[in-house]
Formats: C-alpha cells, sequence, structure tokens
C-alpha cells in the first residue's frame, strides 16, 4: 500500500524516494517484484515529464544577438515601423511573389554517401519545397476543411513561390543545393548557432541573402533536455551582419520522408520563414525586442505583447504543444481586454504556434509578410537569379553526360576531359568527399 502511494507524489520528491524504494524491495522479496516494476514506471515518468521540447530558437538567438548588438533592436523595430507604413497606404500585392532559394546540406564525415544521415537525400528536399509552396499558397491538404473551423475564415494564402535557385552568386549553373562535408558532427545552437554558415566554422558560407533565401540544414545538437528544430533572425540585421541571414533546420525535421523523423510534418521551415518575413510568435513571451511582458499596473503578464503588425492573432498567454481538432479549446486570455469584440479561442491552428498540427496563416500575417517584401527584402522579391519552380533537384542543367568524354580512365593521375560546352569549372573529391583538386580554367579541353 505504501508502494502504491507514491505513484501520487509530486515528481519533484520521487528522485529523493527512490533510493529508499529500492531499499524495501531488497528487503521484502515478497513483493519485490512488484516493486521493481513500479520503480521502473516512475523512471520512464520523470524522464518523460522532464524533456523539454522547444521548436523555435528564434527568440532566444535574436536576445542572444541583441548583448552583442543593442543597435538591432532599433533596426527590428524601423523595420516593423516601414512595414507599418506600408500597411497604411493600403498596398496590397496582387501576383505571387517568387523567391530564389539554396539548401546548403551540412553533414558529417562518416555520412559521405548521399542519401545518408545529415546528407540527406533530394528527394527530402524536393519533399520540403512541395510542403512550403502548398503552406505558402493555401493549398495545403488541411483545406478546404481543416481539422476544425474555428478560425477558417481567418485564414489568408500569402500567395508565395519557393523555386531553387538555377545559377550561383559567380553565374555558374546549380541544381540550388550545395552539400558541404564537415568538420562538425553537429551543432551546438546556443554556442554554435551560426556555424554552420560560414566555411571556417565547419558549414557553408551563404550566398547573397539579397538574392537568395539561404537554408542550412544540418545536425542541431540537443543541450541537455531541449530539442530545437529549427531557428532564424527577424529582419533588420545589418549589412555587416547579413551573412547570417536565413534559416536553420534540423535534418531529421526537413521534409517528411528520406531521413526526416517520423513525427516531422515538414511544417518547421514554414514557421521559420515566418519570421524571416517578420511574424512573431502568436503566443506572448519576453524578448528583447518587444513590449515588455506586464499589465498597465506593471504586473506581470503574458497574453498579447505582439509589436509586429497582426493585430487578428487572439491573445494568447504561454505555449500549447498538443493536437489540434474540433474538441480543442485552449482560451488562456480574455480577448476583449485587448481590442477583439469578443472573448476568442487561442489560435493554435496558426503556423506560428507550437501545437502539434498547424495549417494557416492570419490576414494580417500575410500582409505583414507581404509588406516585407515589398520593403526590407524588396531585393529578395525582385531577384534576377534564375531559378527551378518544378520543385525537383535536377542535375539537366550542369550535367552533360552524353557530350563529356574523360580517359583514361581509371588513371595515374594525368587524364583528359573533353566536353561540347566550355568547361568553366572542375573539382575532383575523393571518395569521402575531401577536394583534392580545383580549377577555373574556361577552355573545352583540360
Amino acid at each position: 500500500k505504501k508502494v502504491k502511494k507514491l505513484c501520487f507524489i509530486n515528481k519533484y520528491k520521487l528522485k529523493n524516494r527512490l533510493n529508499k524504494i529500492i531499499f524495501a524491495a531488497y528487503l521484502n522479496k515478497k513483493y519485490m517484484i512488484k516493486n521493481i516494476i513500479i520503480i521502473f514506471f516512475m523512471i520512464i515518468n520523470i524522464n518523460t515529464y522532464s524533456q523539454e521540447i522547444t521548436k523555435c530558437y528564434t527568440t532566444e538567438l535574436i536576445n542572444n544577438e541583441l548583448i552583442n548588438n543593442p543597435d538591432y533592436k532599433n533596426e527590428i523595430n524601423n523595420f516593423f515601423k516601414q512595414n507599418k507604413l506600408w500597411l497604411s497606404n493600403y498596398n496590397q500585392e496582387k501576383t505571387t511573389i517568387t523567391i530564389p532559394i539554396v539548401v546548403h546540406v551540412i553533414y558529417r564525415q562518416t555520412h559521405a554517401n548521399l542519401g545518408i544521415g545529415t546528407n540527406i537525400p533530394n528527394i527530402q528536399i524536393e519533399d520540403q519545397i512541395r510542403i512550403l509552396n502548398e503552406d505558402y499558397s493555401k493549398t495545403n491538404s488541411e483545406f478546404p476543411n481543416p481539422p476544425r473551423n474555428t478560425f477558417v475564415n481567418s485564414a489568408a494564402n500569402p500567395d508565395i513561390k519557393f523555386c531553387l535557385a538555377t545559377t550561383d552568386p559567380d553565374g555558374n549553373p546549380t541544381t540550388g543545393v550545395t552539400r558541404t562535408l564537415s568538420t562538425q558532427n553537429s551543432f551546438n545552437y546556443d554556442t554554435e548557432s551560426n556555424d554552420m554558415k560560414r566555411d571556417a566554422t565547419g558549414g557553408k558560407d551563404g550566398w547573397p541573402p539579397s538574392q537568395y533565401l539561404n537554408i542550412w540544414v544540418c545536425d542541431i545538437s540537443n543541450s541537455g533536455n531541449t530539442t530545437i528544430l529549427g531557428y532564424a533572425y527577424l529582419p533588420g540585421l545589418q549589412s555587416w551582419n547579413a551573412w547570417k541571414d536565413g534559416l536553420v533546420v534540423d535534418f531529421q525535421h526537413f521534409g517528411t520522408i528520406g531521413n526526416a523523423s517520423s513525427s516531422s510534418d515538414g511544417r518547421t521551415p514554414t514557421h521559420e520563414i515566418g519570421h524571416f518575413l517578420g511574424l512573431n510568435h502568436t503566443f506572448a513571451e519576453q524578448s528583447g525586442w518587444s513590449s515588455p511582458c506586464v499589465d498597465a499596473a506593471g504586473n506581470l503578464q503574458c497574453c498579447d505583447n505582439d509589436d509586429s503588425n497582426v493585430y487578428d492573432t487572439p491573445a494568447t498567454d504561454d505555449v500549447y504543444y498538443g493536437n489540434v481538432n474540433a474538441n480543442t479549446n485552449n482560451n488562456t486570455c480574455n480577448d476583449i481586454l485587448f481590442g477583439f469584440s469578443s472573448d476568442l479561442l487561442d489560435m493554435d491552428e496558426n503556423f506560428m504556434a507550437y501545437s502539434n498540427h498547424t495549417w494557416m496563416f492570419s490576414n494580417d500575417q500575410v500582409n505583414e509578410m507581404i509588406a516585407t517584401l515589398n520593403g526590407y527584402r524588396s531585393n529578395l522579391k525582385n531577384s534576377n537569379v534564375s531559378i527551378n519552380c518544378t520543385g525537383i533537384v535536377s542535375n539537366s542543367n550542369i550535367h552533360f553526360n552524353k557530350k563529356i568524354k574523360l580517359y583514361p580512365n581509371p588513371s595515374k593521375g594525368r587524364f583528359i576531359i573533353e566536353a561540347d560546352n566550355k568547361i568553366y569549372n572542375i573539382e575532383i573529391t575523393d571518395i569521402i568527399g575531401n577536394r583534392i583538386y580545383k580549377s577555373s580554367k574556361q577552355t573545352n579541353q583540360e
């Protein structure tokens, strides 16, 4: 009976009593097996409750940036003011906006073979591009009949399309995917949050963010019991800091097939691009760039501190990680106190929430993203980079297999390459991906 009661004690007291239970199990052989089973069950419970999954590291990333770069706060606030001015002029985008993207796959040395581990296969990249283009055109599978219809009339279409770049910054043809063998097995989100973005720190230098949306896919290592799926900076990084711009996504939460985790729904990049285009989380949180999390009387209160020109997402306190369906009825704040005509449920299905199932952007969120693409990120919107919008990672623009001859093969170190097209760059790697030769001669024979 005493053992049964222990199942209901406070989890913080549980660890202190485990040793006593184990000792009692050895003293009382009659109940020894029962005690051991109960102890095992309780240990599993402790691990389950102590696990902390923080889907997005953006808030902490920016707070850390502000420590050494306090002017970034002013840049963020100026960006929001610029968007507000654009929106006040009733500007509306009437055409699809196309954004060139480049996916930088950073893989560890033991994953040199394409498709193994962190060296994710092309089909996984294609799957993620498909999800992005569905989510940003409101053609995702949840519509027209989402799991709950509470906010079905508030769901808007961003009409943004993401296409792989077919030209790199030097004008050379590309698939829009780079693959970099790294000396790093993984990247700590807290201490190495930008290391995957530079050659010198085991990553890959980004392409000009004014022309490309850089997406780094790598292994984001856990720290303690915290798991991070991705992150991105809000608009406002100064020109000397622009190399950090883009999003970082864990390789297991990029797409839903290939080497993706079984729990991945492919919505992590959807969420992080929302930040990249100026959106905050739907739930209020204490951050270094927004209004303090206090009410008018100065009392700690986190319901609505969204300063990003988004006013149609209901005030929400704290994070909800669960499923969203017709029975979900979270209502953490009285919305009447925050300018709404009635008290609404929390918009847990929003892409900028942490819920287990999300499927929509609101009207104000879409307007804010469009304002960003006509303001701070207008160069990206107007980029003249050539693109591939098929959603397929294609080698057809860079490989001329029927028009290339290489001989003798095998060779003793000297060989000839002949091609009908001009050869601009040659790069040779060994079997594990180490570069052993590179040439930039512009000839049709070498």
